[in-house]
């Protein structure tokens, strides 16, 4: 039996009519993070990284840049 392995969490940064701001989802790759997310966020725009690369980061200040 194969071992079970976790997907890897990226961080999708959106923004649309709503607002913009920071969902973190648990996916395959950028592409699939990005097409779980287009669930919630039709219209907007959408960018997924990894999510290792947001610790130590103020995520405020990501969203402002």
């Amino acid at each position: 039996m194969p071992a079970l392995t976790a997907m890897p969490k990226f961080a999708v940064f959106f923004a649309d009519g709503a607002g913009f701001g920071i969902e973190m989802v648990q996916a395959l790759d950028a592409a699939h993070a990005q097409d779980i997310a287009r669930a919630q966020h039709p219209q907007g725009r959408l960018s997924a990284v990894p999510a290792e690369l947001l610790d130590g980061q103020d995520r405020h200040k990501l969203l402002e840049e």
